[in-house]
């Protein structure tokens, strides 16, 4: 793993993987040996092609567990994690919106490229509870307190009550939700925000509207990155 990433970060991501493949054992329904097969497969992969291998084989993005009290962490690869690091330090933006930060990995690597360039806030939302609680200990950990606000609660509530404007946003949520989360964020935006969303290629056909509505705004010029899950790279005109 990348040498820039700091030993908690390390820890959520083998964390988060653990996780990811103890889920997909669940949900694999072939024998154990074809399953350590599939497992040796994924792990060769380039990180831009894991999210399509899951796909491909049935094996779920999405946060099913939850409901059972078991939320899981479903972090940001540490390629997806390092480019938004380097995109805050690039773009130097004020204000960060980040939409879904579930147990805080994203947030962690916002903050800690905001802590690098001494000013600037990430504005966090999640609505589960018990990763918000992770998300406020491993900023606390990572001691990065002064870089982070935590809104937790519905995110349409939530952003409501937000003030524009915002130099850089960042979509990892239910799919179906991406559309008209956005569309209550864009007065939020000025000329020059960037619009980053996760899952363009694991998220199935409940992402499409969202695409299709940035490539047919005439405010906005959109490209979709091969990074691990797909990962939509918009900015205001």
């Amino acid at each position: 793993m990348d040498t820039h990433i700091s030993p908690l970060l390390r820890q959520l991501h083998e964390q988060n993987l653990n996780e990811v493949m103890a889920r997909a054992r669940r949900q694999y329904r072939g024998s154990g040996e074809a399953f350590s097969s599939l497992a040796a497969q994924y792990n060769e992969l380039a990180p831009r092609l894991k999210g399509r291998f899951l796909q491909q084989h049935g094996l779920s993005s999405d946060d099913t567990e939850a409901s059972q009290g078991t939320p899981l962490m479903l972090a940001v690869s540490a390629e997806t994690g390092l480019f938004l690091k380097h995109m805050v330090l690039a773009h130097r933006p004020g204000r960060i919106l980040e939409v879904g930060s579930s147990c805080g990995v994203s947030t962690l690597y916002f903050a800690e490229a905001l802590a690098l360039l001494g000013k600037g806030k990430v504005v966090a939302t999640e609505l589960d509870a018990a990763k918000c609680g992770k998300l406020r200990d491993n900023v606390h950990a990572a001691n990065l307190e002064a870089y982070v606000d935590l809104h937790e609660g519905d995110v349409f509530q939530t952003i409501a009550t937000l003030e524009a404007p915002f130099d850089m946003v960042f979509i990892d949520i239910w799919a179906d939700a991406y559309l008209p989360v956005f569309q209550k964020i864009e007065h939020l935006l000025r000329p020059g925000s960037i619009v980053l969303a996760d899952n363009m290629f694991t998220a199935g056909p409940a992402i499409r509207p969202f695409k299709d509505y940035l490539e047919q705004h005439p405010r906005f010029s959109s490209t979709t990155l091969e990074l691990e899950s797909g990962v939509e790279f918009a900015v205001m005109i």
